[in-house]
């Protein structure tokens, strides 16, 4: 399926300082417990020594995410910050270990569960950018569970494979599923397993009733806003078919985004309009919370947030919308880094940039929530074409594909508000992107602060100028897809110690290393 919205782009409504590693571990620990319950139970997750979790699933909140996902806390439960508190108080035993095993992917877990009746599980899972997943292994059976649709697993043992074809058959003929797969293990061991877009959970018990030596049959209920499954075909599959429909139709990019959305989510456009007007509250909430000011001890920046205007209320500094900007996007980074509810934009990490551009831009131009609203659709579907060529993920390219992409996004997202055309929205997307290209993650003592509000604040205030640029009638040169396949190149290019692994940059200088050993004993 090509990316959703809200699935893909904007989105999750969450806790915690990282999509990547809070947001998915939690999603992840959300699938392995509809399979098997851990509490009374052990649990030993594994990372890869040369992967991006060795170093950072403690500070960026993969171990706080994963339990309470194991436990069935909700993402937005404060609760989740006493994570440790909550797997003793529920009997969790769990470990984190390091080892070598040549992980794939640098977002790998290796989970294994051994539940309080002694059955054993084994998951091998993938946290991919932005809060997206996959469960790729379950007791060594290779699959694709990706949380967008309910999974129905049924695992068969010591069984001849024509009954178990049967089986098969008489699943996909009784049920149509959108996606069924069987897989053998060895010769008498297999895993059926059916992606559909609703419950399928009574119809398969009276199916398999009859049918011996089904070891377990396991229903999972997605954990993504939108489901796949859809037929219906999509208005458009590229930026450059996107643009001629826009020719054709004099549609804006907010029409095309809902357009795109309506086809790929199956669902009509005023819940499209809905799903995204509760973001922008959210995020509205988010910079209210974050200039009001926020205390937590885990964090390297306290409450600045209100600096900004204050000294432009004094007449300290220049008069220019920018402060609002800055402002917006420091309140939204602060509002994160202290556990309170945000929205990925992609990504946590990145959080400010959108919503600091696009709500401190439109103060004093616009109070109309309809035209604010669509903004952020507009930028959301700039964020599909990144999502799929490349990743939101750091830990594979730079923050070039956090703050880089929200950057891109932001900018057609103030074309929008300002009236602007799509081709001169995808034209701002281009120039911003363009501008960031290369950008490193080295967060500094494994906290997703420093230099993380920086670059929120450069890629909102790039995206302000590119926005400006583009309507003005500055040429962009190089098209919007070219420049994420650029991207893609360069992030291919840039070594993992520049990858959110805590490893380069600005992570290994002395100040640095000095601060992450004073907030390890905090």
């Amino acid at each position: 399926m090509k990316p959703s919205i809200f699935n893909d782009v904007i989105g999750p409504v969450m806790r915690g300082p990282s999509s990547s590693h809070t947001a998915a571990s939690h999603r992840i620990g959300a699938l392995i417990r509809q399979v098997c319950l851990p509490e009374n139970g052990n649990v030993l997750v594994e990372f890869d020594r040369k992967g991006s979790l060795a170093t950072t699933y403690e500070g960026q909140g993969s171990a706080m995410g994963l339990i309470c996902g194991l436990l069935g806390v909700s993402i937005l439960d404060p609760a989740i910050i006493g994570y440790n508190d909550l797997a003793k108080e529920r009997r969790l035993n769990i470990r984190f270990q390091i080892s070598d095993f040549e992980a794939s992917h640098p977002n790998t877990y290796k989970i294994f569960v051994e539940t309080a009746n002694h059955e054993q599980f084994r998951f091998i899972a993938l946290s991919t950018g932005g809060g997206m997943i996959e469960l790729i292994n379950i007791n060594g059976y290779d699959i694709s569970i990706k949380g967008d649709y309910f999974e129905t697993l049924i695992c068969i043992g010591n069984q001849i494979i024509s009954i178990v074809q049967y089986l098969f058959q008489l699943l996909k003929t009784s049920i149509d599923p959108s996606v069924i797969s069987l897989l053998q293990q060895n010769e008498n061991n297999f895993l059926i397993n059916l992606k559909t877009r609703n419950s399928v959970s009574s119809i398969v018990n009276e199916l398999i009733g009859e049918f011996k030596d089904v070891h377990w049959v396991r229903q999972l209920e997605p954990v993504m806003p939108i489901l796949s499954g859809m037929d219906k075909p999509l208005p458009f599959t590229s930026v450059n078919q996107m643009l001629n429909l826009a020719d054709q139709t004099g549609y804006d990019l907010a029409q095309l985004a809902t357009s795109y959305e309506c086809a790929r989510a199956g669902i009509s456009k005023e819940e499209v309009y809905s799903l995204m007007l509760d973001i922008v509250l959210n995020i509205k909430g988010a910079i209210k919370e974050g200039l009001e000011g926020t205390i937590y001890e885990d964090r390297l920046l306290g409450h600045q947030s209100y600096l900004i205007l204050e000294a432009e209320e004094r007449g300290k500094i220049i008069r220019n919308p920018v402060n609002t900007i800055i402002a917006y996007v420091t309140a939204l980074m602060e509002t994160k880094s202290s556990m309170g509810i945000i929205v990925a934009a992609p990504t946590a990490g990145s959080c400010g940039v959108l919503g600091g551009a696009i709500l401190g831009s439109a103060r004093g131009f616009t109070e109309d929530t309809v035209v604010i609203t669509n903004a952020f659709l507009a930028a959301g579907l700039i964020g599909v074409f990144i999502a799929d060529k490349y990743t939101f993920a750091a830990e594979e390219g730079g923050c070039q594909v956090e703050c880089g992409a929200a950057s891109a996004m932001a900018a057609a997202g103030l074309v929008q508000l300002m009236g602007g055309t799509a081709r001169q929205a995808v034209s701002a997307a281009s120039m911003a992107l363009q501008n960031l290209l290369g950008l490193v993650c080295d967060p500094v003592a494994d906290r997703v602060e420093v230099p993380c509000l920086g670059k929120n604040i450069l890629g909102a205030n790039n995206a302000l100028s590119s926005a400006n640029m583009s309507i003005a009638g500055f040429d962009p040169v190089i098209p919007l897809d070219e420049v994420i396949e650029a991207m893609k190149s360069v992030g291919g290019s840039l070594p993992s110690s520049l990858c959110c692994t805590g490893c380069g940059g600005l992570s290994i200088t002395p100040t640095a290393l000095r601060l992450h050993m004073l907030l390890k004993k905090v």
